[in-house]
């Protein structure tokens, strides 16, 4: 039987928490409520179960991580995302930062239940998938200089004149630092670098004393 409008909320044979729907913006509920299987009932656990909040999303976009102040509001349990699409960067990072728990859409049926049962046991789960965009290779201090001026809106010619090196050893570097940051251009690097919710902040562009560079080195 498909839920209908007024089935907001799961009951399940798993002990110690009742999973509701918060907001479904890739229409993962169907699917979900398949995996619950028979075990479904729109009301409360009477045992004060936690109600672990589920959340359906297209892939953690800005604008559904901007609505998590509202559902913490409203929700004040856990929160655990099935997530549609592999998420970006900052997607990423918000859903390890912010998020009790988290799904692949793609492995739903294997890990849906297990991530509940976790999360009601007070653990955090993030898929490996995610977890390897959060944990990306570290920049080197070249790629931190030139993304530094990225930021500050120098053009690659620019950056290439004012650290005497060549265009191309420009764009060779940003393109590996867009691979580790997980983006595709300049707006979107700095756009993460300079948003402090990403946990990234201008800081990871900081060299140290030994890493300083030689302005003439085209390395």
């Amino acid at each position: 039987m498909e839920p209908g409008p007024a089935d907001t909320q799961l009951s399940t044979d798993f002990p110690g928490y009742v999973v509701s729907l918060i907001e479904d913006e890739a229409s993962i509920w169907p699917m979900a409520w398949k995996l619950l299987d028979g075990q479904a009932r729109s009301r409360r656990d009477p045992r004060g179960a936690i109600e672990i909040g589920l959340l359906g999303w297209v892939s953690a976009t800005r604008e559904e991580t901007a609505r998590l102040p509202a559902l913490r509001a409203e929700h004040p349990g856990p929160l655990v995302a099935v997530v549609r699409d592999l998420p970006g960067a900052l997607g990423a990072r918000m859903i390890a930062a912010r998020l009790e728990g988290a799904v692949l859409a793609g492995e739903i049926e294997q890990a849906l239940l297990p991530t509940l049962a976790a999360v009601a046991a007070g653990q955090c789960v993030v898929p490996r998938a995610i977890r390897q965009i959060v944990d990306r290779p570290p920049l080197s201090p070249r790629e931190r200089q030139i993304l530094a001026m990225v930021v500050l809106d120098f053009s690659n010619a620019e950056i290439a004149r004012k650290l005497f090196v060549s265009e191309s050893n420009v764009k060779n570097h940003l393109s590996s630092a867009f691979q580790k940051l997980g983006v595709k251009s300049r707006s979107a690097a700095a756009e993460l670098i300079l948003d402090r919710e990403s946990g990234l902040g201008p800081g990871i562009l900081r060299i140290s004393a030994e890493e300083a560079l030689p302005a003439t080195a085209e390395s």
